[in-house]
């Protein structure tokens, strides 16, 4: 046995050093990941994506980019295993019975600039006037909504709010004089600024902790396919303390889902993501949950009195946290 043993421990460490990692030797599980907007708010994820961690992990990914609330509607089809997302658009379908549950989140407030036209330099001046949004029941026609509340303002009664569709789109319309206002995502607010608009205000100034970017996945699968939304999530944490602590690597992966060339608008965005928005940590608020719960309950009575506890699965964050994982990422 004396001899044999220094032969084991030589085999041990052949198989350490040679044997290949799981992505390359194990046949991965496809997973499909749906994302509403080409916005820095999901840089986690494409972070994630950019440096292999979903491999690392032994998932193979794949991104979709689905516009506003069409990514809930084929979340519910099953034709996507995980969205990371605004929280309203799962809320609300989780609210009229969807089998849907939010996992982790990346960003607790509103992270939107109100960008007008020059001559609007005060929140009065928004009445009568026309502010363009995504898409009705998107996070930005959610955002405008509290806001306007803020100010005395009704959304439906004393200003117009019109679908415009994608970012870019908002940045032409109001170049183009079709909307007076819009509530824009960076990097493409900073785009706007240089092309003469003003920011009326930084929605992430605004004082409520509200669940923005979070990660939504079903309830089933969660319990089918456990160990799949934990490999996910840590895949996610990881793509976040890549982003957040290499900045040429953000800068490089924004380029590629932004569409955005310029570098300082990409150097301006990294900035405030990294250091602003963007939690290290993407454990879910249950106050976030309730405030975006409430907002939910102000148009479907549905919501009213409904527990934030009910549409969300702290184990899975808990876990790795206890398991020492999420100290290992941020020691």
């Amino acid at each position: 046995m004396k001899k044999i043993a220094p032969f084991l421990l030589m085999l041990s460490a052949a198989l350490i050093l040679f044997w290949p990692p799981l992505g390359e030797s194990a046949e991965l599980t496809r997973i499909r990941i749906g994302y509403p907007s080409p916005s820095a708010s999901f840089s986690p994820l494409f972070s994630a994506k950019e440096a292999g961690l979903f491999e690392k992990h032994g998932l193979a990914s794949e991104l979709l980019y689905l516009q506003g609330v069409q990514i809930t509607q084929v979340h519910v089809a099953k034709q996507v295993d995980f969205t990371v997302t605004g929280a309203p658009l799962p809320l609300r379908a989780a609210v009229e019975g969807a089998d849907l549950i939010l996992a982790a989140s990346s960003i607790d407030k509103f992270i939107y600039k109100l960008i007008v036209e020059p001559g609007i330099t005060n929140p009065a001046d928004l009445k009568g006037k026309t502010i363009g949004i995504t898409t009705f029941g998107s996070l930005p026609d959610v955002a405008i909504r509290l806001v306007l509340k803020q100010w005395g303002m009704n959304a439906d009664k004393d200003v117009k709010l019109v679908q415009v569709g994608r970012m870019t789109d908002m940045v032409v319309a109001l170049s183009g004089k079709k909307i007076d206002a819009g509530v824009i995502s960076d990097p493409t607010s900073f785009q706007a600024e240089k092309l003469g608009m003003r920011r009326l205000l930084d929605m992430a100034d605004v004082d409520v902790e509200f669940a923005n970017v979070a990660v939504a996945v079903g309830r089933a699968y969660t319990k089918s396919h456990r160990e799949v939304v934990m490999r996910f999530l840590k895949a996610y944490v990881e793509g976040t303390r890549r982003f957040m602590t290499d900045k040429e690597f953000g800068i490089k992966a924004l380029r590629k889902y932004t569409g955005t060339q310029d570098q300082e608008i990409l150097s301006k965005t990294y900035d405030l993501f990294a250091s602003k928005y963007i939690k290290k940590n993407p454990t879910l608020s249950l106050k976030g949950v309730e405030t975006t719960l409430a907002m939910i309950a102000d148009r479907n009575p549905k919501a009213k009195g409904r527990r934030a506890e009910e549409f969300v699965d702290t184990s899975l964050m808990e876990e790795l946290e206890k398991t020492g994982f999420i100290k290992s990422v941020w020691p």
